[in-house]
């Protein structure tokens, strides 16, 4: 479930025990239409950590840059005061929309241990390469199968660069005390929700949408009543998600990830012209004229976060055949639904039994959802042991980064002058005290900023806010100007 791929990642702690306390900086994007997985995972590192996390958000990728008005870090964030940068999977590494050249060339001078955690990382492979070579990236955390790491970063062309197999997401523990109906009484036989993928991403990609007019067609007529769709309009968020699979005895579902690998840009090209031509195409058409010699050369099917999700919650779950990162097996934790729908009239009479539905959602709960090993608890446990010997490995102590406000005290490296110790010393009280008043104010700015965007997206169609956006720009330039 989660493998070290380079040999020299996990060294022996020392004999005297772990390092002290760690200062840790993630850096994600958290808006308010995020679904719940990206903050599940987030906030897994606070909560669960032997060393201390703080999270920030991308503010950059979160509001837009303004005209270059937002930064990625605010300028409260030294990243000399911390021991570990990750960076999340929810910022966008290519390009300039998340992290600026400014923002780069801060994390490219940053002293201490790098992570970069990664999902999504079938689309501009190569452009990945060079940002992981030009931040410096020292470990990456990859949703690539161990057996196929080598094929999407070699180590020809990523020297030093350790590389870590992880899940996609784990069991939300707040899930697990979640008062949930017992399957006779939900209303709903089958809901779902996905969104409409493009057609490069290959046919992995096109199954989590395609899957439900061709579920909606099998069963018409059967009476079971569904609630599925991969319309944008239909998406559902936060708590009225959860909600919505706790009134359901069933969600379908898919593997995770896509099955073309496209590492220049060449493949969405390509797609993307052809589909302009013929805008009537069918995925098999677009299969077969152009995604053919790439389809499944690099395996990247994984179980999905909401599988964890689906488990704890005690919803049955309806998948398409496969391994599922082996955690599931079917017909003990899912009903396994064959790609050609064969086995429909097999399924439709298990979504009909709730005796068996009940049966199968009290057993995957038990051996999935309060297993251990899946629990984000276990998975950000595993993550400091990565941390902790790296550092051990690349540099044989804790980071000499210049100075850390390291819980409550501030911790000064070797190589500063004794004069400038012995101040900083006298006033490491007020240091320690003002760092919290600026973490007190950005918490409450961005609480307000947080608020005031949920208010915006209410009142206003995602039309408007398209039209509103360059006005809103252009008077905060004028402003500032």
């Amino acid at each position: 479930m989660f493998g070290v791929y380079n040999t020299n990642a996990m060294m022996a702690r020392p004999k005297s025990g772990r390092l002290d306390r760690l200062t840790m900086l993630i850096v994600g994007t958290l808006p308010p239409s995020a679904a719940n997985t990206i903050s599940d995972h987030i906030f897994a590192f606070p909560r669960f950590s032997r060393h201390h996390v703080v999270f920030r958000q991308n503010t950059r990728a979160v509001f837009g840059d303004m005209g270059g008005l937002t930064p990625t870090f605010p300028k409260s964030i030294n990243l000399a005061t911390f021991d570990v940068l990750i960076l999340h999977y929810s910022c966008y590494l290519p390009g300039d929309s998340h992290f600026d050249a400014q923002a780069r060339q801060t994390i490219r001078d940053y002293r201490g241990l790098k992570i970069l955690l990664i999902q999504d990382e079938y689309r501009q492979v190569n452009v990945i390469h060079d940002r992981i070579r030009e931040l410096g990236i020292d470990v990456l955390f990859t949703c690539v199968p161990t057996g196929e790491i080598e094929k999407v970063y070699p180590s020809d062309s990523l020297p030093g660069l350790t590389k870590v197999n992880t899940l996609t997401g784990f069991v939300p523990e707040a899930l697990l005390k979640h008062k949930v109906s017992p399957i006779a009484r939900r209303p709903i036989h089958v809901g779902y929700r996905a969104r409409r993928l493009p057609f490069w991403l290959g046919e992995l990609a096109v199954e989590k949408w395609r899957i439900v007019p061709q579920f909606q067609n099998a069963v018409a007529g059967s009476g079971l009543r569904l609630d599925v769709s991969y319309q944008e309009a239909d998406r559902i968020y936060g708590g009225a998600w959860l909600k919505f699979i706790k009134s359901c005895k069933c969600t379908l579902g898919v593997e995770s990830g896509a099955s073309v690998f496209d590492f220049t840009g060449e493949i969405q090209r390509s797609v993307e012209e052809y589909v302009a031509r013929h805008p009537d195409a069918k995925f098999e058409e677009v299969q077969q004229a152009i995604l053919a010699p790439h389809e499944g050369r690099i395996v990247l099917n994984q179980i999905s976060p909401r599988c964890f999700e689906a488990a704890a919650l005690r919803t049955a779950m309806v998948l398409f055949e496969g391994h599922y990162s082996h955690v599931l097996e079917p017909w003990r934790h899912y009903i396994p639904l064959k790609k050609d729908f064969s086995n429909i009239s097999e399924v439709t009479a298990a979504i009909r039994d709730d005796a068996l539905l009940q049966a199968l959602v009290d057993r995957t709960y038990r051996e999935i959802a309060l297993n251990p090993e899946y629990s984000y608890a276990a998975f950000v446990s595993r993550f400091d042991d990565v941390v902790e010997a790296q550092i051990l490995t690349r540099h044989g102590s804790r980071l000499d980064t210049g100075y850390r406000v390291c819980g409550d005290r501030l911790q000064l490296g070797p190589g500063w002058p004794l004069p400038i110790v012995e101040r900083l010393r006298i006033q490491e009280y007020w240091i320690s005290t003002r760092a919290l008043l600026l973490r007190a104010r950005f918490r409450i700015i961005h609480t307000a900023l947080g608020l005031t965007y949920k208010i915006y997206v209410t009142m206003f169609s995602a039309v408007f806010r398209d039209r509103l956006r360059p006005f809103v720009r252009r008077v905060i330039l004028k402003k500032v100007d």
